[in-house]
């Protein structure tokens, strides 16, 4: 399994990254983790848009969704007649309406465990603004979307190997219905992750002090996310 982060900015593009995207790949398929505003151009570095498996959105806000509708112009200019790409996420998702390019498809309850292509996907929701779903593959992977802390996601997270998780800003200044980087790092360390990735990075935000926060309640490796880090899982 290998993880590609296409774009990691929080909130708005940066001026060296898209919002947040995330390409999970194995045995040839490839699963869209978000497509936030910006990203669609960079994914062309790393796959097809139009002949992507599957797409899961966490939530309808544009840094997490914006660049559906270009993945969909993309799938329909170039792959025309192929089926849908079946797109994951929450009953209010606003999904593109391009030739039938795309279904939305809910997982039937929340934390229920389903197959995504060769991913066992579970699904919790967690506490944001919005109908927001965080997202544990396999045991390897836990992607914790936009959420305050809250028992869901530290039971989505338990056992998982490596956590990519938002860090809206710090502990000194709390964060409605956002991760601090402090939050991440207590995450982690309550999950026994081997490893947090922080994302969500705002463009006037300095990483190098979230590392900081983060590192400061992690009992595991700490990195920041940035555009074309690859981690094999």
């Amino acid at each position: 399994m290998r993880l590609t982060v296409v774009g990691c900015s929080g909130s708005i593009p940066g001026p060296d990254s898209p919002c947040s995207s995330y390409l999970l790949e194995q045995d040839g398929f490839r699963l869209l983790i978000e497509a936030g505003t910006g990203s669609a151009g960079p994914l062309l570095r790393y796959t097809d848009p139009g002949a992507l498996d599957a797409v899961f959105i966490s939530h309808r806000h544009g840094d997490h969704a914006d660049d559906l509708f270009t993945i969909g112009y993309h799938k329909g200019r170039f792959h025309p007649g192929t089926p849908p790409i079946p797109v994951y996420g929450p009953d209010n998702l606003r999904i593109w309406q391009h030739d039938a390019d795309a279904e939305l498809r809910r997982v039937p309850e929340a934390l229920a465990t389903t197959a995504i292509g060769p991913f066992s996907v579970r699904i919790a929701p967690v506490r944001h603004i919005e109908d927001t779903w965080a997202l544990r593959v396999d045991d390897r992977l836990c992607y914790t979307a936009d959420t305050e802390p809250c028992a869901e996601l530290d039971e989505l997270a338990a056992g998982c190997e490596v956590v990519l998780a938002e860090a809206a800003g710090f502990d000194a200044d709390p964060q409605k219905r956002h991760l601090s980087a402090g939050d991440a790092g207590r995450l982690v360390t309550s999950a026994g992750a081997r490893l947090l990735v922080i994302t969500h990075l705002r463009p006037w935000h300095d990483p190098a002090a979230l590392l900081t926060e983060a590192a400061a309640f992690a009992r595991c490796p700490v990195v920041a996310a940035a555009p074309g880090l690859r981690l094999a899982l």
